[in-house]
């Protein structure tokens, strides 16, 4: 006979963030591909953490998201390189302040609508009261003033 593990609290709880979580990232990669906005999700996350923070800087990115220094560098080359976001006081600090250009901000609203679009698709089957009922008890979890929430 065998032994039956006992299911620890939260777990199923955790397993289902994670899968929503991966649903809407694959939702949104492939609504930025469709629509031919030339980012990638984390890109996208990026110019978004840079929109809510302007001014902020390499490290402020990496703290916030949790990712490697190196891919964060890469991310902000990229979008440099593309123009969409400069440092809008250039000088000889290491840690320059980062702003979105105006084609940046373009972009960066497109994604954000592409990303409303996710959203709403996500909780398309919940009424409002469960709407605000599933954001009060994420909220628990992760409080808004948390850096990784961008």
């Amino acid at each position: 006979m065998q032994a039956r593990m006992a299911v620890q609290p939260g777990i199923e709880i955790l397993n289902l963030v994670n899968a929503v979580e991966r649903r809407s990232t694959a939702r949104m990669q492939r609504l930025l591909r469709e629509a031919c906005v030339g980012l990638a999700a984390m890109e996208a996350r990026t110019l978004r953490f840079i929109a809510r923070h302007p001014g902020c800087t390499q490290s402020d990115i990496v703290r916030a998201s949790g990712r490697d220094k190196a891919q964060i560098a890469r991310i902000i080359k990229i979008l440099r390189a593309r123009e969409f976001v400069g440092h809008p006081a250039e000088g000889g600090r290491r840690a320059q302040p980062l702003a979105l250009t105006a084609s940046g901000t373009a972009v960066h609203l497109r994604a954000e609508s592409l990303r409303a679009d996710t959203a709403r698709e996500l909780v398309a089957g919940l009424d409002a009261s469960q709407c605000a009922q599933l954001e009060t008890l994420l909220g628990r979890l992760a409080p808004l003033e948390s850096p990784d929430q961008e």
